[in-house]
């Protein structure tokens, strides 16, 4: 009987360890289907991105305009990398791959239980070829960039006068670059300092500037900035002059010009007793010439507007570096009523 028993149980434990051995068996045989799946699906994944990298890389030569797009999904949100790609190639068929990609790339991490850190990866403002290679282009970097560019500009600032005080002869140069071509302005600099390496200086920043405006695409307005006829030191600052300038000048001392020789009485009829000043300023120095005036008007008047006037013409000559023949103008002797006009006699 007891041997019966036995021989009941071990049959039992045989059976038992049999289901055993064959559930382990089916359980391996799901866990490698389910292996071979993921791997099945894993390659198809990395073949669909293959395509799309080698499509957004069409233009081998890098040229023309250039956008980018976010590949790719992490398992907690948000794309796994943004690429480049041309706008030569063909957008609607790249980006409808992209766009599968994505979607079965968040397929596959859900299915999958796909864990990875929450990295938020930086989004571009721009792509372009940069040294003949595709290239994202970052805020970080753009700030950077205008940085470095602030940094040269004030140090050709610095570089551009010999020192605090303003003396000797300047000129002046263009110094950026508009996205259309033209310098964004105009610096004055001394003469007396180095000037082949300021130069440089100035060039190798305008080349700098219209490379940051193309990598960027910067924008701006086209206006054509005033070009200035010169530098000089005016009150002890280094001033850019421009012709605009010159000519309201020269305006403002034919003004003053017209309201001395009204004043002067030599337009109303000639009575009374009368006498001459010199006017205006030649260039290298002395008058330009003599005119009458009446001693029956407000003489002390008169007299400070000519002197006013002397004054601003030298100036003038002096800030536009004006040039004239230098013959002294003769000096009267008297001035006499003729034909009941004052004239100078010169005899």
């Amino acid at each position: 009987m007891k041997k019966i028993s036995l021989l009941a149980l071990a049959i039992c434990l045989t059976l038992v360890a049999c289901n055993a051995d064959e559930n382990i068996s089916q359980k391996n045989n799901a866990l490698q289907n389910e292996r071979a799946t993921k791997e099945e699906e894993s390659k198809n994944l990395e073949k669909l991105y293959a395509e799309i990298f080698e499509l957004s890389n069409k233009n081998i030569e890098c040229s023309g305009d250039w956008d980018f797009i976010d590949i790719g999904s992490q398992p907690c949100g948000g794309p796994e990398k943004y690429i480049p790609y041309s706008l030569k190639t063909n957008t609607t068929d790249f980006l409808s791959k992209v766009s599968t990609y994505n979607a079965k790339r968040k397929d596959f991490n859900e299915k999958w239980n796909i864990s990875s850190t929450c990295l938020v990866v930086p989004k571009p403002i721009a792509a372009g070829c940069i040294n003949g290679k595709p290239t994202l282009l970052y805020e970080s970097d753009q700030i950077a960039e205008k940085q470095n560019l602030k940094k040269m500009y004030d140090e050709i600032v610095a570089l551009s006068s010999n020192s605090a005080s303003c003396s000797g002869n300047w000129h002046f140069v263009g110094i950026g670059a508009k996205p259309c071509g033209e310098p964004e302005k105009y610096i004055p600099y001394s003469l007396q300092i180095n000037t082949v390496d300021f130069l440089a200086k100035v060039n190798t920043y305008n080349i700098s500037k219209t490379e940051f405006n193309n990598k960027w695409k910067v924008n701006s307005t086209c206006d054509v900035l005033p070009k200035p006829e010169s530098a000089k030191c005016i009150d002890g600052k280094a001033t850019l002059l421009y012709e605009s300038d010159r000519i309201a000048e020269k305006q403002n001392l034919v003004k003053l010009y017209e309201e001395i020789v009204e004043l002067s009485g030599i337009k109303k009829s000639c009575t009374g007793s009368w006498d001459f000043i010199g006017i205006g300023a030649k260039p290298c120095g002395g008058i330009e010439k003599y005119i009458p005036y009446s001693l029956q008007i407000d003489t002390i008047d008169f007299l400070n507007k000519v002197r006013t006037y002397n004054t601003e013409q030298a100036e003038f000559n002096s800030k536009w570096d004006v040039s004239s023949a230098c013959d002294i103008a003769p000096k009267p002797k008297s001035v006499e009523c003729i034909n009941d006009k004052a004239t100078l006699v010169f005899k």
